[in-house]
């Protein structure tokens, strides 16, 4: 039922935008697929954006694999969007009002992992003032009643960040980036507080870099996460060997990059939970790639996988370049 649901919604949101002006309708799937057994994840998300002048636009984000919650009109009943919001910009000046994803972090580099920074599904408002030399924003989160703020110093080569926000815990954060000539280097510590019981201990902490030569580069990364009290170490991918504490995990990829589409790397992923590394070799073309490992190469399918297959597309359908209710000009 639940397909049959998401099909009628994506045929509604395209039948919308071919008489909205300034309408786009964008879907951004993910596949992965176990090449020995068939099994497989595919993770499609949709996107809707619907400017209404220059300044203001409509957001609708949905992760169709995800639960959905429903409201009803009359008897009808109807799939509720991932996250829908109101976003604004003007110059230097954002905001967000709604159910959105407050993104906020440096450390997304590798593996999409990330230690501190914010990185929440919100439902309340944000707003943020950035220019070529800061960032500093404000958010509110009603829903938890939970507030965040966030500052940052931006240069040619380099950003820092402080985060903090106060719920249940006070979490409270740093991270930075650098790009030099030939590398690239990123960092975070992060720590919870019991607001009931504030005692200050060892950080969570990751540091990681990248470096070129030539046709090869090479990345790795390292993260550990002391104590049950210290911030979590969060992966986007859900890998059930990386959980408890004291975690310690370390991810390294050497590549050999044959022109900008095609690619070799050899890879070596080890965490404290594991008694040996799990090593491996990828191949990769375009936005395809295959990876063979002596280990569970993804947490996101039942099982152990050894050999996968992993696959991202992007579409969008562009419909006009200017927004509803400003014609003669184009929007952002």
């Amino acid at each position: 039922m639940k397909k049959y649901v998401t099909v009628l919604l994506t045929l509604a949101l395209l039948s919308l935008a071919v008489f909205g002006s300034g309408m786009k309708f964008s879907v951004l799937t993910f596949y992965t697929t176990d090449l020995q057994n068939g099994s497989y994840n595919v993770w499609p998300i949709l996107y809707l954006r619907i400017p209404l002048t220059n300044s203001f636009r409509l957001n609708f984000e949905d992760y169709v694999m995800g639960t959905h919650k429903t409201f009803s009109i009359g008897n009808f009943q109807i799939m509720q969007p991932t996250y829908w919001y109101m976003s604004y910009r003007n110059g230097d000046l954002s905001a967000y009002v709604g159910r959105f994803k407050s993104r906020h972090t440096l450390t997304r580099q590798m593996y999409l992992l990330r230690v501190g920074g914010l990185y929440d599904t919100v439902t309340g408002a944000e707003v943020d003032f950035k220019n070529y030399t800061y960032d500093l924003g404000l958010r509110y989160d009603w829903k938890y009643s939970e507030f965040a703020a966030y500052g940052g110093l931006l240069g040619n080569d380099y950003k820092v960040y402080l985060y903090a926000s106060k719920g249940n815990k006070i979490s409270l954060s740093s991270d930075f980036f650098l790009s030099l000539k030939n590398v690239s280097l990123w960092g975070a510590a992060a720590y919870d507080l019991d607001p009931s019981n504030i005692s200050f201990g060892i950080p969570t902490v990751l540091i990681g870099g990248k470096t070129y030569f030539g046709a090869l580069n090479f990345a790795a990364q390292y993260a550990w996460r002391p104590n049950q009290d210290a911030a979590k170490i969060w992966y986007d991918f859900n890998d059930p060997n990386k959980v408890g504490y004291p975690l310690k995990d370390f991810n390294s990829l050497l590549t050999y990059n044959f022109n900008r589409r095609n690619s070799i790397g050899l890879l070596m992923n080890w965490n404290s939970n594991l008694s040996v590394p799990t090593f491996g070799v990828k191949f990769s073309h375009g936005d395809l790639s295959v990876t063979l490992g002596s280990g569970d190469l993804n947490g996101g399918i039942s099982g152990v996988q050894y050999l996968t297959l992993d696959y991202s597309n992007y579409f969008s359908i562009p419909l006009t370049t200017h927004p509803i209710f400003s014609p003669s000009q184009r929007s952002w």
